[in-house]
């Protein structure tokens, strides 16, 4: 046989080999991830912190959850996949598989079991994989974890990990306490909150917008809620207008159920009939004007309501 002959045969068979090579490494890569190889792919998205790897492995993560992830402090390691069962089925309706792993997380070891499920012909890890924590603040009724805002006293699903929880609005009180979730774990944790400094300046500029609408004129009565009592009763038969003067605006003290507000310095001037029938005008002055109520917080503000 000619070496011509020869090198045609070779390179025929070199094709040949080259096309079931490459047959075969597409049905390796494109065949479904076996359960076993999803539950590897979700630990690591969970020990690299990042929530779009979490969202890479097909979980359905909602994106309060995703936020509240971005904000951990401390992360599951040395993350591993000890058994599966169920691991030879298609990842079709109906069929689920169940991975049993362990990891380290807040200098502790742990082991889980979580449940993998068929979505868009896949295996994904469900709602086994997750944790939940609802956070009761003594003030307030919100907290943060991170950057997201969470209502407090409600069940809230987050990916394992340990999460520093907050009570909001975090710029007004304090309190903080640390806890770690884990796969399939209900964590109830307790906030001792105390006010900050900074509370006190944001419910004086709430109260002083509050007195400004207080002391509008035109007023045939003192408005409720506003601390003014004028001693008219002796002197008017009725009131046809009131005009104010504010020298000083009462001062903010606040605690986390109630505020008080003193050392205001307030003239009212009254126009009306006398208890003689005629016109009447007269000027009443108090240093001693002084405002309470109570005292709540939402997710951002301080909110006050005076008496």
């Amino acid at each position: 046989m000619s070496r011509r002959r020869w090198w045609l045969i070779g390179s025929v068979a070199g094709v040949v080999a080259a096309v079931v090579t490459g047959v075969w490494i597409l049905q390796a890569t494109s065949r479904p991830a076996t359960a076993q190889e999803a539950a590897v792919a979700y630990l690591r998205a969970l020990e690299s912190g990042d929530p779009a790897a979490v969202e890479k492995t097909g979980a359905v993560v909602s994106p309060e959850t995703l936020e509240a992830f971005s904000g951990a402090t401390a992360l599951v390691e040395d993350a591993e996949v000890t058994s599966v069962t169920g691991d030879d089925s298609a990842p079709i309706g109906g069929a689920t598989a169940v991975a049993e792993i362990s990891f380290r997380l807040a200098d502790e070891e742990h082991t889980a079991e979580v449940t993998l499920s068929p979505i868009d012909g896949r295996w994904v890890v469900d709602d086994s994989g997750r944790g939940s924590v609802s956070a009761t603040p003594s003030v307030g009724t919100f907290v943060a974890v991170g950057e997201q805002i969470l209502p407090a006293g409600e069940a809230t699903a987050l990916l394992p990990a340990t999460y520093t929880v907050t009570a909001a609005p975090v710029a007004l009180l304090n309190g903080e306490k640390s806890v770690t979730v884990l796969p399939g774990d209900e964590t109830a944790v307790d906030v001792d909150v105390s006010v900050r400094a900074e509370a006190a300046g944001a419910a004086q500029k709430q109260l002083d917008e509050h007195l400004a609408t207080c002391t509008e004129p035109g007023a045939a009565a003192p408005p409720d809620g506003c601390g003014i009592r004028i001693p008219w009763g002796t002197e008017f038969r009725a009131v046809t207008d009131i005009r104010y003067r504010v020298e000083e605006l009462p001062t903010t003290t606040l605690s986390t159920t109630v505020f008080s507000a003193e050392g205001g310095i307030l003239i009212a001037t009254v126009t009306g009939t006398g208890q003689d029938g005629e016109k009447r005008e007269a000027t009443y002055r108090t240093d001693t004007w002084a405002v309470r109520g109570d005292v709540s917080f939402t997710a951002d503000d301080v909110v006050l309501t005076a008496w």
